[in-house]
């Protein structure tokens, strides 16, 4: 009896022992190649694009590259001043090849390694927009109870396509640094069920123009759109929410 419960024993340590084993091997999500170096010409366009398995930066502050890898606004960011300042070049690859979904997660890995970036999350008050229906009543209609549909949002420059998304989805979509809004918007249109919807509205650019699906300004703003189009509108307010606070951060990132 002793000799099978000091077998039990055994299987059970090496159990562990591979358990820990394993857990030690998992690393996280990263580039295969990056190069990070700060760009010293000043201030100028900022541009952010994502092709494939390829991540480019040019001219973009800490903060923003915050902004893209944890999907917050540029108020839910605090930190010294230098984070939104100096600016930084960031060319990073995956040689695997096809669409990285998860370029933010190995953005956030290339952050902690090159920045030693360290942060945490703590609650906060601070503005929002709640998300409310317009004077005159929403634009759209729910989706049929009978719709068997999947929810999913597409977006390009000025253009989204969603199909069967809550509003608080919308919500979701519209605190993307991508749309330029810079706070987080709470759902309180009081609209449940699902919509399915297009959205067209005009980007303004960091140098004070315009870029928009058709190349002109036809498109009102995001704030615009959803007036003009769903119904919907964006209201100052207040709310509790999360935000991201950096501990420590080098400004001179680890070489290439």
């Amino acid at each position: 009896m002793k000799r099978k419960s000091a077998f039990a024993l055994v299987g059970c340590l090496g159990c562990s022992i591979v358990s820990v084993a394993m857990a030690q091997d998992v690393s996280p999500l990263a580039f295969d190649v990056a190069s990070v170096k700060p760009d010293r010409r000043g201030p100028g366009d900022r541009d952010v694009d994502h092709d494939g398995g390829l991540l480019t930066m040019t001219n973009v502050s800490l903060k923003r590259c915050i902004m893209l890898a944890y999907g917050v606004g540029d108020d839910r960011v605090f930190g010294p001043a230098w984070i939104d300042s100096e600016a930084y070049d960031i060319s990073a690859k995956v040689l695997s090849g096809g669409v990285d979904t998860q370029y933010t997660l190995r953005l956030q890995t290339l952050l902690k390694d090159r920045f030693k970036l360290v942060l945490h999350r703590e609650m906060r008050e601070g503005p929002v927009f709640d998300l409310v229906v317009a004077k005159n009543g929403p634009k759209i209609r729910p989706d049929a109870p009978a719709a068997s549909l999947d929810s999913d949002s597409t977006r390009t420059k000025g253009h989204a396509t969603f199909r069967a998304v809550s509003m608080d989805k919308l919500a979701r979509f519209l605190e993307r640094p991508q749309m330029a809004v810079d706070r987080p918007v709470v759902d309180k249109t009081g609209l449940s069920g699902t919509y399915s919807f297009t959205l067209d509205w005009t980007l303004p650019d960091r140098a004070g123009g315009a870029d928009s699906p058709k190349g002109d300004d036809q498109w009102p703003s995001i704030f615009g759109a959803l007036q003009e189009q769903l119904g919907l509108k964006l209201e100052p307010g207040r709310a509790r929410r999360e935000v991201l606070v950096v501990d420590s951060a080098e400004k001179v990132p680890t070489e290439n």
